[in-house]
């Protein structure tokens, strides 16, 4: 259903409900993958070196990681791999073969870190083809392997960065650290300049899928085309569950998951909980919503 925008104000702080119990273990798996996200970022120097930040530019839409070249993160990459790699089969078994042959391929050919970064930054689905037939995995495989390792070094990389993106001057889509597109997004209080005032129906925050920053977005509006006329966006949740939400543009057909936390002290680890909420996923592509950041979750064709 469609409800008006402030109506989470008036509701109480419901207990969160687990997902249904045939996709405990998927959520498990992701719930395990964002933590050893984590430990990976940790181990990590996250050192932005002869980052020049351009205010104007940030300003103007360009994330602060948007000119570092390939070669700059490849160092990175490789060794976020080398720890990875050896541990992601733990969680993912089916993909110990294909992470054994990525290992062993940047061991002996470290060059290619730089083709690999640059292919997912740039999102180029041809190169990342021809890289996984020199490498000898499927290209599906390689994207996911090679991801974890980057969303890793991107994630150490923020450590550092996210004190300069700057809420104030980025009201975009996509991250302003790194330029990942969000997977989720958080309905939280915010303090006021005053501390005296809070947004007592909420500031949207967008997290970022890649390196876990997370950044304000205009509540009322769609993320993808920034439609703001309240009757082409809907708000969609469960029944006795309206702390778990669909935030659904009509305009564009497209979707975000958004998490209400607003007066509520539960913390919220929105690493992992975007692979919780595969059933609403589930419920927006069944009306023909198409998710904002394609996830190896929300795949449900």
């Amino acid at each position: 259903m469609r409800i008006p925008p402030n109506m989470s104000r008036a509701r109480p702080d419901l207990p969160d409900l687990p997902p249904p119990a045939a996709l405990s273990g998927i959520v498990d798996r992701f719930a395990a993958r964002a933590g050893l996200r984590r430990k990976i970022a940790e181990a990590l120097p996250g050192d932005a070196v002869g980052l020049a930040f351009d205010p104007d530019r940030f300003a103007a839409g360009t994330p602060l990681l948007a000119e570092t070249p390939p070669a700059a993160l490849a160092p990175e990459f490789l060794q976020a791999a080398s720890l990875l790699l050896p541990e992601l089969p733990d969680i993912f078994p089916a993909l110990a073969g294909e992470a054994a042959t990525l290992r062993q391929a940047l061991a002996m050919r470290p060059r290619l870190a730089e083709p690999l970064t640059a292919a997912l930054a740039g999102g180029s689905e041809e190169d990342m083809r021809a890289l996984a037939d020199e490498i000898g995995l499927a290209p599906g495989a390689l994207v996911f392997l090679a991801r974890e390792a980057l969303a890793a070094v991107l994630r150490a990389r923020a450590r550092t960065l996210s004190l300069l993106a700057d809420d104030a001057l980025w009201h975009k889509p996509t991250c302003p650290v790194c330029g990942g597109p969000p997977d989720c997004g958080m309905l939280k209080e915010q303090p006021e300049p005053s501390e005296f005032l809070i947004a007592k129906s909420g500031r949207l925050f967008l997290h970022c899928s890649l390196c876990g920053h997370q950044w304000r977005f205009p509540r009322l509006k769609c993320v993808v085309c920034g439609e703001g006329e309240q009757e082409q966006l809907d708000v969609l949740y469960p029944a006795g569950r309206d702390r778990e939400r669909i935030h659904a543009c009509r305009s564009c057909g497209h979707y975000l998951i958004v998490l209400n936390r607003v007066e509520s002290v539960r913390d919220t680890d929105l690493d992992a909980a975007p692979a919780a909420l595969i059933h609403l996923d589930a419920a927006a592509q069944a009306r023909g919503f198409s998710p904002i950041c394609d996830t190896p979750w929300n795949r449900l064709e």
